[in-house]
């Protein structure tokens, strides 16, 4: 029995007299967090007032409003002395069948009657039936519909949840045993022995639609006039057998069970079985079934003799499993089955109500069932979309995250909640594929979609937070900055571990690590349905593919053996169609725009069945969306896609994919499609590209490099710092703050940094990252002991700032291309002509290597094999070369870099050396480029050539030049002790 809540036994005392008023308060940032000198939005929080004619409390401060009202009512009976009372739970096997029979008889009760609940329908045609079975209801509308008998029969057999069948037989002998209610021998009614009162007879029978509800603590009742139509689904017994639209009628004075019992070929409306709700389905849409031949036993809960095990003239024998209704609904049904959404609930007031369900629904429904159909579902692109193979970033992700579709997967097959277990790795390299790309060697995906060397979309930000994981489905929670890898369990009911798999390797982002691993674990389950099957007491829940393999044609299933005897043969089905596209046309100028992996594209399509007397079209989208290169759509459209620029139209046709597909996307043309021959139908395609966003350049690096190119720059500066034994260290344009991360964990002998962007909001996060790394807290974890402060600064790195003038290592990591060119000429003669580091290290993207990372793109382009990609990067081959990032202002070769870097060097008096990460140096050179500028000796010759600045010199007048001299804004900082 459930407990009620301080605010339901609040309202049950005091009805309109318990004024509830929310409050919004502006929460404090908290003590711990970092004092940035930018003011923040504050999280809005909020406040419950509760006013009873006896007193007022006010409660604390919650982030939900349900929770603060809670709490004031909590407050209020604590004040008033009224305890929440809890009510006794059965325990033992006699409490609980006892609990049983009391809530049986406590159904017929006219005081329960007389109130609007979901039996009341079944009640009235019981008092409108004339002859021996008047005022007798079905067992399996007491069984089925009433939530406590159902858990009540749950709790003393745990099998009841799977099996209708049993708890009919608990809820029959329960009737049996107790001496108020009557229960026929060999049928399947329940009644009073004492027939009802007569003015429960009469609102029983003037129950209907039209009610409208209590009016000054009255009921008005009217009669319902008009006869119900909806539309069911039957789904035959037998798998080879279709499922088909089926249009059912109730008159006014009806029952709308003798009208199902009678397409079921059954004695009456106590020969039906009623599962339990369809989730996330219509109203009341639930499977109706005849009742087996043979119910289990129960006689020894109850002490009375037990129901016949073969009752004579039963119209069926040896009833078969429905395997496309056991696997919707969950629990064992047998027989040919209707679908209905029938019936009443609490929302209707005890009225019949009724919806239609489409045959394109049903198969929907079906669909939904597997984790590949609910994400199609999701993205409303059945014919279309497909669940991508790997996790890249949320931001790229569209339709329903991995992890939910794992949650819904176990609910669906009654297992336990996935167990996500995150932890910290120790070394990103213990995880990592260790062979890195080379030039000439491709590590992305191709243009047909298949697996890639993306390492799952690795994410360097940091400020994202893990607002989809709720609190306490984690194992356990890592305090420290990552990298996290994260591991996920799933459990059968039982507790029995039914598989374990981790993320494929470290994440900086939380969410993105478990994301990974329910990726991973669904992938695991698609193909080894056999795990589960082994922990389930029979095989309803493992036959997933095997029940699309009846729309195969020519893959018959063999339905002579139960799934309960025999293990299913698992059938290699193919679902995405993933045959040949044939006739692939396009039409319009070629604009160049073609996408690479990582790209957002945005297309228009449509998709329309094509036979000899029928073309309709299944499906269509003004605007979709996909991750070109993570599998996000099948292989043909990807291939299609690869193959145009945007502004193009193309049209082509693929074979049929299984049946269920169709009528799932088909809509309201699936019932004509259903009996239409399909046996020589095909699809037609046509798309056209719409928009392009070109992939973040770090995303587009990591498909080819490992470990992934920002890191291996930030490990370059790291070396860069350790060699140089610097004191002090400035990151021009440092970001979020990465390179902070990572320094702080190892061991330097820096005493001060600094940081300084243009972006407030890069900086706050990096902000947050210095807080953490030096907050007391964390000072354990912190590497260098003798570190002494820390700033962040707000600026622009053309510009001079006496604060970071002189320092021993300065830090600029591809920061340039984003300025426009006039400007990074600015940056230099700054850096090295007024802030005077003793070593500058500039790097930048070398954009005679972005054919090789674009190779996608021109691989869809050109298919002469051996090309030299690198020919020509300004175009004259022919070929596009694109910018890395859709902001970068410009990208230089290695002779513009160089000439950038020796006319600075020279003028300034600085030695420089080039070099570079990714790839080997060959041609076409690094993927991004570095140069290291070390100031040259003071007795060297070039040493005299240094122009001091104005504004460096001792004697300048600092009181009146103060703006001049610091031009940034200070964002936060921190100081030992």
């Amino acid at each position: 029995m459930s407990t009620p809540t301080p605010k339901t036994i609040i309202y049950n005392k005091y009805g309109a007299r318990a004024v509830f008023t929310i409050e919004s308060v502006q929460d404090e940032p908290a003590a711990d967090a970092p004092k940035l000198l930018v003011p923040q939005p504050r999280q809005t929080k909020f406040c419950c007032r509760l006013e009873l004619p006896e007193i007022s409390v006010t409660s604390a401060v919650f982030t939900k409003k349900k929770d603060a009202e809670q709490a004031a009512a909590k407050m209020a009976l604590e004040k008033l002395g009224i305890e929440l009372s809890l009510p006794k739970t059965p325990q033992t096997a006699e409490e609980k069948c006892q609990a049983l029979k009391d809530r049986v008889y406590t159904v017929f009760a006219d005081q329960f009657l007389l109130s609007y609940c979901p039996v009341i329908a079944h009640f009235r045609a019981a008092v409108q039936r004339e002859g021996d079975n008047y005022g007798l209801v079905p067992a399996s509308v007491i069984s089925a519909l009433d939530t406590k008998i159902v858990n009540l029969c749950k709790s003393i057999n745990s099998r009841a949840e799977m099996d209708p069948a049993l708890s009919l037989a608990l809820v029959l002998n329960a009737a049996k045993s107790c001496s108020h209610l009557l229960s026929p021998a060999d049928s399947f009614w329940i009644g009073k022995r004492i027939s009802f009162s007569f003015e429960t007879k009469e609102k029983l029978l003037n129950w209907s639609p039209e009610f409208t509800g209590k009016t000054d603590n009255t009921m008005e009742f009217r009669e319902r006039t008009e006869s119900c139509l909806f539309t069911a689904i039957f789904i035959p017994c037998c798998f080879e057998k279709k499922a088909k639209s089926l249009n059912l009628k109730v008159e006014p004075h009806q029952y709308f069970l003798d009208v199902i019992a009678n397409h079921l070929s059954v004695a009456d409306s106590s020969h039906v079985l009623i599962s339990r709700p369809l989730s996330k389905a219509s109203l009341d849409a639930r499977f109706y079934f005849p009742v087996p031949d043979t119910l289990p036993s129960v006689s020894y809960l109850f002490g009375n003799s037990p129901i016949s095990e073969k009752r004579k003239g039963s119209p069926h024998c040896q009833l078969k499993l429905n395997k496309r209704a056991s696997i919707l609904v969950g629990q064992e049904v047998h027989g040919d089955a209707i679908l209905a959404a029938v019936g009443s609930s609490w929302k209707s007031l005890g009225t019949m109500s009724c919806e239609d369900i489409s045959l394109s629904s049903y198969h929907r429904m079906l669909l939904n069932r597997v984790p590949w159909g609910s994400y199609k579902i999701s993205r409303d692109a059945i014919l279309a979309a497909k669940l991508p193979a790997s996790f890249t970033t949320r931001s790229n992700w569209h339709g329903a995250l991995p992890r939910v579709l794992l949650i819904n997967f176990c609910h669906n097959n009654r297992l336990s909640d996935p167990k996500f277990s995150l932890s910290e790795a120790d070394s990103m390299e213990k995880l990592q594929n260790t062979n890195q790309a080379r030039p000439g060697q491709s590590g992305s995906l191709n243009a047909t979609g298949n697996e890639s060397g993306m390492l799952d979309g690795v994410k360097n930000e940091m400020s994202e937070d893990l607002d989809d994981i709720q609190c306490g489905e984690l194992d356990n929670e890592p305090t420290g900055r990552g990298p996290y890898i994260c591991a996920v369990k799933i459990l059968s009911k039982a507790g029995d571990l039914i598989i374990e798999c981790c993320s494929v390797m470290p994440y900086r982002n939380k969410s993105h690590a478990i994301q990974s691993a329910a990726l991973k674990a669904i992938n695991v389950l698609n193909k080894d349905n056999e795990r589960i099957w082994l922990h389930q007491d029979h095989a309803t829940f493992s036959i997933i593919d095997d029940m699309f393999s009846y729309y195969k044609k020519g893959s018959p299933v063999d339905d002579d053996t139960s799934s309960a005897q025999k293990k299913l043969p698992q059938k290699d089905v193919d679902c995405d169609h993933n045959h040949e596209m044939t006739d692939l046309n396009i039409t319009g100028p070629d604009s160049g725009k073609s996408p690479s992996s990582g790209a957002i594209v945005c297309i228009q399509y449509s998709v329309f069945l094509l036979g000899k007397s029928v073309r309709e079209c299944l499906e269509s989208k003004e605007e979709f969306e996909f991750e070109f290169g993570t599998g996000a759509v099948i292989p043909q459209l990807e291939m299609c896609v690869s193959r145009m620029s945007v502004g193009q139209s193309a049209h082509f046709y693929t074979s049929l994919p299984p049946e269920s597909l169709i009528l799932a996307a088909a809509g309201e043309c699936a019932e004509k499609i259903s009996t239409l021959p399909l046996g020589e139908s095909g699809l037609e395609y046509n798309v056209t590209f719409l928009k392009l966003m070109e992939p973040p350049e770090e995303r587009m690096e990591q498909a080819f490099f490992s470990p992934p190119l920002s890191k291996q720059r930030i490990e370059y500066a790291l070396r860069l710092l350790e060699e140089s034994h610097a004191k002090s260290w400035v990151d021009l344009g440092c970001g979020s703050g990465s390179l902070f991360d990572a320094l702080l964990e190892q061991k330097t002998d820096l005493v001060y940094i600094a940081g300084v962007d243009i972006s407030q909001r890069s900086l706050i996060r990096a902000a947050k990252v210095l807080h953490l790394k030096l907050d007391v807290g964390h000072k354990p974890r912190l590497a260098t002991p003798s570190f002494e402060s820390a700033f962040i600064y707000e600026g622009s790195i053309t510009e001079f700032d006496r604060r970071i003038h002189g320092f021993d290592v300065a830090t600029c990591i591809e920061v340039i291309e984003h300025m426009e060119e006039d400007q990074a000429y600015k940056f230099g003669e700054c850096a090295l002509g007024t802030l005077c580091p003793r070593i500058l290290m500039v790097s930048t993207p070398n954009v005679e290597y972005n054919p090789i990372l674009q190779r996608n793109a021109l691989d869809s382009k050109n298919d002469s094999a051996g090309k030299d990609l690198t020919e020509d990067v300004e175009g004259k081959s022919g070929l596009p070369c694109k910018f890395r990032n859709y902001d970068h202002k410009f990208e230089w070769t290695r002779k513009q870099f160089s000439d950038w870097a020796l006319k600075l060097a020279s003028q300034y008096g600085y030695d420089v050396q080039f070099s570079g990460v990714g790839g080997s140096g060959e041609e076409p050179g690094f993927a991004s480029q570095i140069a290291v500028f070390k100031r040259c000796d003071p007795f060297h010759g070039s040493w005299l050539n240094v122009r001091k600045c104005k504004i460096c010199s001792e004697d300048y007048n600092e009181s009146n030049n103060t703006d001049l001299l610091y031009p940034y804004k200070e964002v936060w900082n921190w100081k030992a002790g």
